[in-house]
This record gives C-alpha cells, sequence and structure tokens, in this order.
C-alpha cells in the first residue's frame, strides 16, 4: 500500500517515484525506439501506396487499348451520332441519311371511352401471339393485355385524340419494314375495333420504312437507325434525314482519329503520381541543418537505391527504339527545359512535343512507353502453326498467325475451327521457331453480327507453354466464361519455344472458333521497365516487404524486452515498498522504546527528589 507522510516526516510516495523514475529510463529508451519503428513502417506504407498509385498510372501507358482508342468528330450532330471500338480505322466519311427507319403505326376506331366495356369478344393473335377480349374489356384492359405479350413485337397505348374520344394504338416496337405488325388468325375482333378492315388491310396511322443513306456515295438500306454492320468498328446512329422540300440537313462528315487525349491525359496522371512519391521519399530523406532533425528514412540504403531506380530507369535509353525516339525527353516528358529544370528529379511534359510525336510517328511512342511488343507468333516471325483437328479448308489453323482478326472474313480463311462439332478439348500449337521470351498472349475469337462471341465464341480455355528444361507443358493462365471478342493476359516473362491453347468450351457447345493467336515478347520500354522496378519493390517478396518484415521483427524483439523489463520494474517498485514500509515499522518501533525510556527516567528523577 502507498506510505503517506508519517512519524518520519518523509514523504515516502515521492522518494519511491523519483526512485523508480531513474530505473524506469531503460524501458523509455527502448518504448521510444518502438515508436521510432512504428513512423519508420508507417513511412514504408505510405511509400508502397505511392508506388502502386504510379502502377496503375502505367498500366494504362504500357496497355493497348489507350493507344488503340478512337475518338470520333461529327460536324453536324443533328444528323447522326457516332461511336467507334479500338478495331475502327481511322478516316473521314461523308454521310448523306436519305431517310429515317420508322417503325409501323397502326390504330383503332375512335370510342367514346377508354374505360367503358366494348361488347367485342374474340381472338387477337399478334405475331402468334394470341389475347382473349371479351365483352366487358374497355381500350384500357385491352391495351393491358397486349403489353403483357412477351414476343408479340407490339406496343399498345390508349390516347385522346379530342375531347371525349379514345383510340387504341398499336405500335411496332422494332424498326423498319421488316418489322411489319402481323395479326393472325380470326379478324372479327380487330375489324370491330376498326384495326383491320373487311378486306383485311390494316388502319395505318405510320408506314415502316427503313433507313436509306450513303457513305462516301455508296448506298445503304438497313432495318434500323443504329448501323454497325457498313465501317468495321464504327456504329452510326442516324437522327436525321434530308427533307425533301428544301433539301436540306441530313447531311454531315464524320473523323475518326486517333485519340490522342485518352495519351495525352494518362501521362499526366502518372507525372502527378510520380512526382507524388518523389516528394514523399524527399520529405522522408530530408535532414534539417537548422533544427538538425532527421526525416524518418534519413540514410536509409534500401531507400536511397529506390530513388536511384525510379530516376535511372525513367530517363534511359530504350535499346531497341526507333531513331528520334529513344527516351522520354525526345516526346516531351523531362525535367524540364535546360536551366529551368527541376533538381528534385520530378517530371513535367511539353504536350505540344507529346502529340507532335504521336502524329509523326504513334508507333515509335508505343515502342518507347513499353506499350506495343512484337509479335513473335506471326509467320512472318518464323511461327507455324498445327492445330488438334480442321473443320475444312475455309477454316485452316494457318490463319490464326497470319495478322489479321477481323469477323468480317470469317468462313473465308480469316481463322480457325476445329473439326469435331460439340467434342473437347480442341488445341492449337504454336511453334515460334526459336526460343523467345515473351509476357503476354491475345487470343481473337469470332465476334460479328451474325456470329457474336457470347453465342458463337470459345469460352473456356487453358493456355500453355513448353519448358524445355522439364520437358512438360506448364499452364500460364486459364479463361472461365469469355463472352468477349479480345482475350489477353499478363503473366511474369517465360522462355520458351511454343504455346499451346486449349479450348475446353465454346458458347454454343459445337466448335472451337479462333481468329488470331499472338504472343507478345517482353517490352523494354521506359513505363515497362519502371513498372518492373515497381515490381521488385512492391510485391510479394519484394524489398519493401523484406525492409517491413526485418522492422516487425525489431519491434517484437523491443516488445520482448520491454515486457521484460517492465516485469523486473514491477518487482523492484514492490520491493522499495516493503522496504520502506519495514523502515516505518523499526522507525515506530525505536520511537516507542524511547518515549519509554523517556518515561522511567523522569519517574526515576521524581522518585530522588520527593524520596
Amino acid at each position: 500500500m502507498p506510505i503517506s507522510l508519517n512519524l518520519t516526516g518523509l514523504d515516502t510516495d515521492i522518494i519511491i517515484q523519483q526512485l523508480m523514475a531513474i530505473e524506469r529510463q531503460p524501458l523509455q529508451r527502448l518504448e521510444q525506439q518502438r515508436t521510432v519503428l512504428a513512423k519508420r513502417k508507417s513511412a514504408w506504407d505510405t511509400i508502397r501506396t505511392k508506388m502502386s498509385n504510379v502502377s496503375s498510372r502505367l498500366t494504362a501507358l504500357t496497355g493497348l487499348s489507350t493507344f488503340n482508342s478512337k475518338k470520333v468528330v461529327v460536324a453536324n450532330s443533328a444528323v447522326a451520332s457516332a461511336t467507334a471500338s479500338q478495331s475502327a480505322m481511322p478516316g473521314t466519311y461523308n454521310l448523306r441519311v436519305t431517310s429515317l427507319a420508322s417503325g409501323q403505326i397502326v390504330g383503332s376506331n375512335l370510342f367514346d371511352s377508354a374505360d367503358s366495356p366494348l361488347g367485342i369478344s374474340g381472338t387477337i393473335s399478334i405475331r402468334g401471339q394470341a389475347i382473349e377480349v371479351s365483352a366487358n374489356d374497355g381500350l384500357s384492359s385491352i391495351a393491358a393485355k397486349i403489353n403483357a405479350l412477351k414476343d408479340a413485337g407490339v406496343k399498345a397505348s390508349v390516347l385522346q385524340t379530342e375531347p371525349s374520344k379514345y383510340r387504341l394504338v398499336l405500335s411496332s416496337t422494332e424498326l423498319g419494314t421488316a418489322n411489319t405488325i402481323s395479326f393472325d388468325g380470326s379478324l372479327d375482333a380487330l375489324q370491330a375495333l376498326g384495326i383491320v378492315d373487311s378486306d383485311g388491310n390494316v388502319s395505318e396511322i405510320q408506314a415502316a420504312s427503313d433507313a436509306v443513306f450513303t457513305l462516301n456515295g455508296v448506298q445503304f438500306v438497313r432495318h434500323s437507325n443504329t448501323i454497325s454492320d457498313v465501317v468495321p468498328g464504327l456504329t452510326l446512329n442516324l437522327a436525321q434525314a434530308v427533307d425533301p422540300g428544301t433539301g436540306l440537313g441530313g447531311v454531315t462528315s464524320i473523323t475518326v482519329s486517333p485519340d490522342d487525349d485518352a495519351i495525352v491525359e494518362a501521362v499526366k496522371q502518372f507525372i502527378y503520381d510520380y512526382n507524388g512519391l518523389l516528394e514523399t521519399i524527399k520529405a522522408y530523406n530530408s535532414y534539417d541543418t537548422s533544427t538538425k532533425t532527421a526525416g524518418t528514412l534519413f540514410g536509409d540504403p534500401v531507400l536511397r537505391r529506390l530513388l536511384n531506380a525510379l530516376r535511372e530507369v525513367i530517363f534511359r535509353k530504350v535499346d531497341g527504339a526507333l531513331p528520334g525516339f529513344e527516351t522520354l525527353p525526345s516526346v516531351g516528358i523531362s525535367t524540364g527545359a535546360p536551366g529551368s529544370y527541376n533538381k528534385d528529379g520530378k517530371i513535367v511534359l511539353d504536350e505540344t512535343k507529346l502529340r507532335e510525336a504521336l502524329s509523326t510517328n504513334r508507333e515509335a511512342v508505343m515502342y518507347l512507353f513499353g506499350a506495343k511488343a512484337p509479335n513473335v507468333a506471326l509467320a512472318s516471325a518464323g511461327a507455324s502453326v498445327t492445330a488438334s483437328s480442321t473443320f475444312g479448308p475455309e477454316y485452316a489453323a494457318e490463319s490464326v498467325i497470319d495478322g489479321s482478326y477481323s469477323s468480317h472474313l470469317w468462313s473465308q480463311g480469316g481463322g480457325w475451327a476445329d473439326g469435331t462439332p460439340g467434342a473437347f478439348p480442341d488445341f492449337l500449337e504454336i511453334d515460334f521457331g526459336v526460343e523467345r521470351t515473351i509476357d503476354r498472349i491475345g487470343l481473337y475469337t469470332v465476334n460479328s453480327e451474325q456470329y457474336p462471341a457470347a453465342l458463337y465464341g470459345v469460352r473456356d480455355l487453358e493456355v500453355e507453354y513448353w519448358d524445355s528444361v522439364q520437358s512438360s507443358w506448364v499452364s500460364l493462365f486459364t479463361v472461365t466464361g469469355n463472352t468477349q471478342e479480345y482475350i489477353s493476359r499478363s503473366f511474369d516473362p517465360v522462355t520458351t519455344n511454343k504455346v499451346r491453347i486449349n479450348v475446353t468450351g465454346s458458347n454454343d457447345g459445337e466448335h472451337s472458333r479462333i481468329l488470331e493467336v499472338q504472343a507478345f515478347g517482353k517490352n523494354d520500354g521506359a513505363f515497362s521497365n519502371l513498372a518492373d522496378v515497381i515490381r521488385m519493390y512492391t510485391s510479394f517478396d519484394g524489398l519493401l516487404s523484406g525492409r517491413t518484415e526485418e522492422i516487425d521483427r525489431l519491434d517484437k524483439d523491443l516488445s520482448r524486452q520491454i515486457e521484460s523489463m517492465q516485469k523486473r520494474l514491477d518487482m523492484r517498485l514492490e520491493s522499495l515498498r516493503k522496504k520502506f514500509t519495514a523502515l516505518e515499522v523499526m522507525l515506530q518501533q525505536f520511537n516507542a522504546q524511547s518515549a519509554w525510556l523517556s518515561q522511567q527516567l523522569m519517574s526515576l528523577s521524581f522518585n530522588r527528589q520527593n524520596g
């Protein structure tokens, strides 16, 4: 128990606290070391996050999708709108819309009420879908029954054309003359409604029509105003036709071009995050001479190596790059103009210079960044192919290594199909002729209006490479449930002389249909190399993980030391309390004896005086 002011006149609690404060100094130093370790770990976590942000930006700069994206400009947006996929070819198209596609609309006679029973009964069958009309039905209930049909392709509504006059209107949900409304079976109820006359002719409010237009002088007719099968990769949405009376409107130009804005924006986002990473490293590696205060990671060798690696790779000359496009400064990414460059290594963008480089030689920029690597799975590069089977000469396996992946050439020598319908697996084996180091595989399956990938493309597959050391096939990746035209996967680089695609299922369950197989050699572009550096530090077993694991080990060791020292201090505190308690008891006994002796001496003195 704590001891307060007592017979000794000493505050033993204060004395014990002061003694323990001296005893606790080594413990406080250990706790301070733990605090420093926690700050260092937090700093490394922050750096890892910053590096992950940079890595995500590099994905866009080293991916084909950013460079293949297209921008569409329609001169007169009132005439049409347009979108372009990555496969669209750049060019200018002159569009003239003669007429728009429209759906057929038919109507009934006029009735005095929308809901009152009409006294009409019978069967109405629209495109093979039937409803029963009873004498108690009004226009609204008949419309509701028609709208409940799933596959009739007709929408019904009741319109008030004038006061107390209502009309049942049926509109085709699809446009074009191929989608006119057809009635089957008995026409009695329809004739009673006035939708069909006695000769079987419908009461037409609007006739169905097709879209008629010319593109670069060539005329086309389509059943829809959405056109996606004229120019590969380009979808048109027609909105205005030429006015027959004035001849005005209905004419515009459409320009498809590479989307340089997407690339410029991707570079800007990268620069922002890259400079943010450098700022963070600088803050942790700083030293203030005036306050003699060091940053959390000041002098850490791993941090210095990271900073040097970042600076070196970002400005290294790229081997294999085209002349004039061998470094990032050659396309406008640098530390700034001479005399005003950033000494901290931060980079800036000369947007004009980058756009000029893209305009001059887009592929050269792609090689410099690391967005494009050589496809080694081409016959022109020395590759050959064998297949498990072939459906026929129009579907030869050799077509998957010819560099063409347009679905418009399907069944015309533009893609491979196996010769064993409904039986899987099927395989394609591509031999490079020599050993190649690859890190990405791309595969195109059939995808057209007639053969959409979701219905006819490959669904499940496994890609393997041949390991010559083990003399066996090794899996690179698997894909299940695919419904897209293009499959692409990146992986850690492997060196091999051949790859194999094993198709284990297609979306129609019949054939394996592959247009093109691509195997890309490892690219050593500036940004792909930077991605490798970041991966080396941030991967599961990377240098940053090693650093944080070391900090965790030191922290656990300090924690054990602190725990052990705390136990010794607790024992020391208990020992001091016992000693001071014993001292108090001894002093109390001494005082009691002193008082007794004093009393005895006084008694003897008194007796002598009165004896």
